[in-house]
């Protein structure tokens, strides 16, 4: 049986901190995601509430929340839903149970609550027992949510023991058997239903090529499964390789921001290339692609403790250990990605939300709209850039490299990421002639040495920037027998053109053309007026084991275009509903 140890990704302040808890007080928010500021006596005195800066507010004061969406947390260990943060007004949803766990049945699989999943728990869906009409939240109130407070969540645990070393503390073992298990059944949802999301908030190196079975078995089922999005931290080695599971190809792998405006990659934050594998000429090309998709904040949380006698602290801090665990108890100074991936998770659940009541045309049941490749290109080409973002553009907006090391495609923005999804163009349906509107997106296939051309459908009448995302998938398998499998990788190019006043391709204005990422990207400020459009190619494989079968490749194109200056819109107004709400920063107490 095959063991490998791996460690959950964030920072502990030299330990310092998960060693300092908070106590909740009516004067104060309590179970919130915040950023929180203390004194010399670990006293809150000033926070940020994380949601808003990813564009929430909106989201919830329009009411999507989560309420139609799934979301597995699969970690080490078990979340504690007996934490007050978990705790929902009566008929949030009444059905199915809104917290449930899942038991791994691998072999020696530990199955114990956990208190890292607990915190993961906590940013993704905590809900604070608050009052269930909308009409009497406060500030306050809101400062207790996690990202999806309705949504349903289903935790589980791929760990086979935890270790007992404080020096590692927080460090698991698997098996082969439990982590396939864990993804084969959260993907699948056999026994736990089908899942919008999953998140990973571990990981462990010595799999720079993503290709152990464990790789392959979760990116087969991810291919398999394209429903379901897989959002996994990128890892805290800071300039170390980005690990796996967070280096494979059809995840959305998630670094960490800090700093006054959240737009400032961690510098805990991994970076590192991954390299990548061919089966066909069993060669490996070192440090060859781009990992990190998107950040999001990661720094300082308040999070959920769990302190019962079970998982790492059980495990290697006995000393801390309280039976039962108070419900009113917090981690402080909590930083990592572990933190940033559940708020992208979360906000994927709230975007599906969004797709489900039925705002727009061809919404509901219509899969392109859950697909995760469509996903992926709809909150990248949504991003805002990051504080020296820098994806290896040349003076010719040509770049071989994609996306930035540090945070990808840049920083999340919920309502950048609306605007695209409910944008002129969505879906294949909506595409006549390859004409599309100022933002939107399609997920379409495309032919082996085809170029697919899409059109604005007018002008850009003033100065314009433009961002564009494609993501397709690496073609992986997976079986029950054999488990994961390499099948093929597909080299897909991405080009921004100014076309002629007969509406011709006339110029290249930018390209990413790299070679061994699955996805393409542009970031293309300050284009002057003109009629433009975007230009798909699929100049061959990269491998193809069956060299027959993969003609085609499907593939999610999003983009996002801006006038300069922006104007000022009102993003979710379709729903009858629009709320400006900042809520950067209380003063100090």
């Amino acid at each position: 049986m095959k063991i490998q140890q791996f460690k959950p990704r964030f920072i502990f302040k030299a330990l310092l901190g998960i060693l300092v808890f908070g106590t909740a007080a009516k004067a104060e928010p309590s179970s919130h995601i915040i950023r929180g500021e203390f004194d010399v006596n670990n006293q809150l005195v000033d926070y940020d509430f994380v949601n808003s800066v990813v564009g929430w507010n909106d989201f919830f004061l329009s009411g999507f929340r989560g309420g139609t969406s799934s979301i597995g947390i699969l970690e080490a260990g078990q979340a504690w839903f007996g934490h007050e943060v978990f705790v929902r007004p009566p008929g949030l949803p009444a059905a199915p149970p809104t917290f449930t766990t899942w038991t791994n049945t691998a072999p020696s699989s530990a199955n114990e609550i956990d208190y890292h999943a607990t915190t993961v728990a906590h940013v993704l869906a905590g809900s604070g027992d608050l009052p269930a009409s909308v009409a009497n939240y406060t500030v306050g109130d809101l400062a207790r949510l996690g990202m999806a407070p309705q949504a349903r969540v289903v935790s589980g645990g791929i760990a086979t023991a935890f270790s007992s070393d404080p020096d590692n503390f927080g460090e698991f073992t698997v098996s082969t058997e439990s982590v396939v298990a864990g993804y084969k059944e959260f993907f699948r949802g056999t026994n736990v239903g089908k899942l919008d999301v999953i998140n990973s908030s571990w990981g462990g190196g010595g799999d720079g090529a993503s290709n152990s079975t464990e790789s392959l078995s979760i990116d087969g089922l991810a291919w398999q499964n394209p429903s379901t999005a897989h959002v996994i931290s990128a890892g805290n080695g800071g300039s170390a390789q980005v690990g796996a599971p967070g280096n494979g190809f059809n995840n959305i792998s998630v670094g960490s921001l800090g700093g006054t405006n959240y737009n400032t990659p961690s510098t805990f934050s991994s970076i590192g290339l991954a390299d990548f594998y061919n089966p066909v000429t069993n060669t490996t090309t070192l440090a060859s692609r781009v990992a990190v998709d998107i950040a999001a904040p990661g720094e300082d949380f308040y999070l959920a403790a769990y302190l019962g006698n079970s998982g790492s602290i059980g495990a290697a801090l006995p000393a801390l250990v309280q039976q039962p665990s108070p419900t009113d108890r917090y981690f402080i100074a909590l930083s990592g990605t572990s933190y940033s991936a559940p708020i992208v998770a979360g906000g994927i659940a709230l975007l599906k939300d969004v797709a489900r009541a039925g705002l727009v045309k061809n919404t509901l049941d219509n899969p392109d709209y859950f697909d995760t490749r469509t996903i992926k290109s709809v909150i990248m080409a949504g991003s805002d850039a990051t504080v020296g973002w820098n994806n290896g553009q040349n003076q010719f907006n040509v770049t071989t490299q994609a996306l930035d090391t540090r945070t990808g495609a840049g920083q999340l923005d919920l309502l950048g990421a609306a605007d695209v999804y409910l944008g002129a163009t969505r879906g294949s349906s909506t595409i006549t002639s390859g004409i599309v509107g100022a933002s939107g997106w399609n997920l379409t296939s495309i032919q082996r040495t085809q170029n697919m051309d899409f059109v604005f459908d007018a002008p850009f009448t003033v100065a314009s920037s433009i961002t564009v995302a494609l993501n397709w998938f690496g073609v992986r398998g997976f079986d029950d027998s054999t488990l994961g499998s390499d099948i093929a990788f597909a080299n897909l190019n991405l080009e921004f053109w100014k076309l002629n006043d007969l509406g011709g391709f006339a110029s290249m204005v930018g390209a990413s053309q790299s070679t061994y990422n699955n996805t393409e990207f542009l970031r293309l400020n300050s284009l002057e007026p003109g009629k433009y459009g975007m230009r798909v190619l699929f100049p061959g494989m990269i491998y193809d084991t069956t060299y027959s079968i993969n003609n085609t490749e499907t593939f999610a194109l999003a983009w996002s275009t801006v006038p300069i200056p922006e104007p000022s819109t009102a993003i979710l107004s379709v729903v009858g509903v629009f709320f400006i709400v900042r809520i950067r920063r209380r003063p100090s107490h």
